[in-house]
């Protein structure tokens, strides 16, 4: 009896053991099972996005080739008219960028913003310097600097706005100018300046009020150093009396 019992309780043990190597088996196999179905789902979904992404870079790709120069700087001063700019921030950036749409589609046959390379910038500035400006002048280093530096904001902006990959200022040598001398006036020709404020065929009250109201303009000019445009702007109500202050409204609204 008691060899029956042991030989029948070694199967049971031998039964309970394959049963749970089975159910180990089992379990992995589903693991892997799930693993391969994660994976197949991750790659599909990597695949999805790719061919999103690069759909989305196709249509960029497309919306950027057809982009044109006057479109962008339209959208570029609307932008900087909403930003708030001053009226002659708007100005500079209207007449230099102009002039670039211009030399871009008459000299070089660029219409659309993603042709421009460095070539054409550089030979926008050679065309600046070779040309006369508004006054039928030669244009100043200084002045071609300036254009140049409204080019550049405005290739800065279309890079942030991603309608173009590369900013074509980065291959640019930039317009250079050399530091002016700055010519002082003598403490005798300002005293020269100030005798010429009178007029010279008008006597008592009238002409000494003339002579009076130059003389002060002179004045600020020489010894405050505020600019002409600051100057002419000023008005009565800008004067403290007590005070002896003038507020005047300067650069930025400043």
């Amino acid at each position: 009896m008691t060899s029956k019992r042991s030989g029948k309780s070694s199967d049971q043990v031998t039964e309970a053991r394959a049963a749970a190597q089975r159910s180990k088996l089992e379990a992995q196999a589903e693991a892997r099972e799930a693993s391969e179905k994660q994976a197949a789902a991750q790659a599909e979904t990597s695949s999805r996005n790719m061919k999103s992404k690069k759909d989305q870079q196709q249509l960029l790709a497309k919306r950027r080739a057809t982009i044109t120069i006057e479109r962008t700087l339209a959208d570029y001063l609307a932008d900087h008219e909403g930003g708030n700019h001053s009226p002659k921030t708007l100005e500079w950036h209207r007449t230099a960028l102009g002039l670039l749409k211009d030399f871009l589609q008459e000299e070089r046959g660029i219409t659309l913003v993603g042709e421009i390379d460095a070539p054409d910038l550089n030979a926008w500035f050679v065309h600046l310097r070779k040309t006369p400006g508004g006054h039928g002048k030669p244009r100043s280093e200084r002045t071609v600097q300036t254009y140049a530096r409204s080019a550049r904001a405005f290739f800065h902006w279309l890079v942030r706005q991603e309608i173009i990959d590369r900013n074509p200022f980065d291959s640019v040598t930039f317009p250079k100018v050399g530091k002016p001398l700055i010519r002082t006036i003598e403490p005798e020709e300002f005293e020269q300046l100030l005798l010429a404020c009178a007029p010279p065929h008008e006597t008592g009250p009238p002409g000494e009020r003339v002579a009076v109201c130059n003389r002060a303009i002179l004045w600020l000019l020489y010894n405050r150093g505020i600019r002409v445009s600051e100057l002419v702007n000023l008005h009565v109500d800008d004067l403290e009396r007590k005070k002896e202050v003038i507020m005047m409204l300067g650069k930025s609204s400043k």
